[in-house]
């Protein structure tokens, strides 16, 4: 047992010189000069990245055995953090180029962080606990009485999480948990929507476009695209009432959008009524034919020529260095449709529903595509 515990100290040990390393290099005058948030920008990614080592500590804790860790594979290791370093370079030549402003990078106080951390790490135990036991259909009283009328895929603690995605503590830790999980890097990835409906739609404050999210959530990505369209009319829908809730907390403050409890197989909006439809990390935890059907009545309330995209997960192929990590995946979390949708490419699924393809591309663990209805 000792030698275990020496041994997960020692890669804690590795981990952070290489994060000091990057703090370092990412606090250089010339970076601070170039762009005034950069060095905020980076030290976010390392701060998730350094919480993200309460991981294998959680999961030694439950299970007693040495974790699998990036630090097992170094050169991985350095190529996914040069990935991450990228998608955010990118991310903020974005915003020196004004397809989206500054405030996309505010962020909640230190003290409100702080004061989740011990939340999350409880939680994690949980997660871990479920995962040893292969629970993933765990449900409190309050979940259970949402559950009802939910489509069975749904029915499900997705990533082994307590309740789903049916509880208002789920929806409090969700977005500090995926950030913790990807290195500070989903802000990021989700923005990767926001070029191309800039390219679709060009210059200014979106008055007179009407856009649908479907799949909101806690409303990250919500708030992101209000921030670089604040005149267009947004309509976020979601399955879950208390990720709603939290998306309209969240962005209570602006103004001209609609928070939508609905299914997007079964959308309740007329034929032809939105400028654009788009989602953010939906279809990896859909199965099939439903990610399909959810093409298809997208397609359906898009008018003539509309905006249709998407930002998720990579399929295997779209970056080869990166396909044993997509497959070791859903193996660590309860993610039962991710190896079917990292098979089966989206590009081709679209274009079956009527749309031409505009655009793709990648940054980091995540891709983006966009189409344009053509009928």
């Amino acid at each position: 047992m000792s030698g275990i515990v020496v041994d997960l100290k020692q890669i804690v040990r590795k981990i952070s010189h290489e994060l000091n390393g990057e703090l370092t290099r990412e606090f250089t005058p010339d970076a601070v000069s170039r762009f005034g948030l950069r060095a905020k920008a980076h030290s976010r990614s390392i701060l998730y990245t350094s919480e993200s080592l309460m991981l294998p500590l959680i999961e030694f804790a439950v299970t007693r055995r040495r974790p699998r860790l990036p630090i097992d594979d170094p050169e991985f290791f350095k190529m996914a953090r040069a990935s991450l370093r990228e998608l955010i370079e990118c991310d903020l030549a974005r915003i020196e180029r004004g397809l989206y402003p500054r405030d996309v990078l505010e962020t909640e106080s230190f003290a409100a962080h702080v004061r989740r951390l011990p939340l999350l790490f409880k939680e994690g135990l949980r997660a871990s606990r479920r995962r040893l036991g292969k629970k993933a259909r765990v449900f409190g009283s309050d979940a259970q009485e949402l559950l009802r009328g939910l489509p069975e895929y749904y029915q499900r603690n997705f990533h082994f999480q307590g309740d789903g995605y049916l509880s208002e503590l789920s929806a409090e830790l969700y977005e500090h948990q995926v950030e913790v999980l990807f290195g500070g890097a989903a802000d990021a990835m989700r923005r990767l929507i926001i070029q191309p409906l800039r390219e679709k739609f060009g210059p200014g404050d979106g008055e007179g476009l009407t856009f649908l999210e479907v799949g909101a959530g806690t409303g990250r990505a919500t708030r992101f695209v209000r921030l670089a369209f604040p005149r267009a009319k947004i309509v976020a829908v979601d399955l879950s009432p208390p990720y709603l809730k939290k998306a309209q907390q969240q962005l209570a403050k602006f103004h001209r959008h609609d928070f939508v409890e609905a299914n997007a197989e079964k959308l309740p909006f007329l034929d032809g009524q939105f400028d654009a439809v788009y989602s953010v990390f939906l279809f990896h935890e859909l199965p099939k034919d439903v990610r399909s059907t959810v093409v298809k009545e997208s397609a359906r309330v898009l008018r003539p020529g509309g905006f249709f995209g998407f930002v998720d997960s990579l399929q295997i192929g779209d970056v080869p260095a990166f396909n044993d990590a997509l497959e070791l995946f859903p193996v660590q979390y309860h993610e039962p449709f991710y190896k079917n949708y990292i098979e089966n490419p989206m590009g081709a699924l679209i274009e079956d529903q009527g749309f031409r393809i505009l655009s793709k591309g990648t940054g980091f663990f995540s891709k983006f595509m966009a189409a344009e209805k053509t009928e």
